[in-house]
């Protein structure tokens, strides 16, 4: 049977008890249950290729960190040359 719900979306866990072909307060229900799930499924899928593209950025601007470009252009320079130890 249907799934019985409060204020339009909060489910009881309660089914209606009359048979599919005599409930007329329940016509086709099946499909718009079908089409809900189908429309989570999208969400989900949504938010799944959201997170791969938030991944993906991540690990790009990880291994832009550590390159070689980034070591050369941020190195310290010694303008004094009597200046031996700069970790001071």
């Amino acid at each position: 049977g249907c799934p019985l719900v409060r204020d339009v979306f909060e489910l009881t866990g309660d089914f209606c008890r009359v048979p599919k072909r005599k409930c007329h307060r329940h016509y086709c229900w099946e499909k718009l249950r079908r089409a809900e799930v189908d429309l989570e499924r999208v969400r989900v899928w949504y938010k799944l290729d959201e997170l791969f593209e938030q991944e993906r950025n991540v690990r790009a601007a990880m291994t832009n960190r550590a390159g070689l470009l980034a070591l050369m252009l941020h190195q310290t320079i010694q303008h004094d040359p009597l200046t031996t130890d700069l970790r001071s």
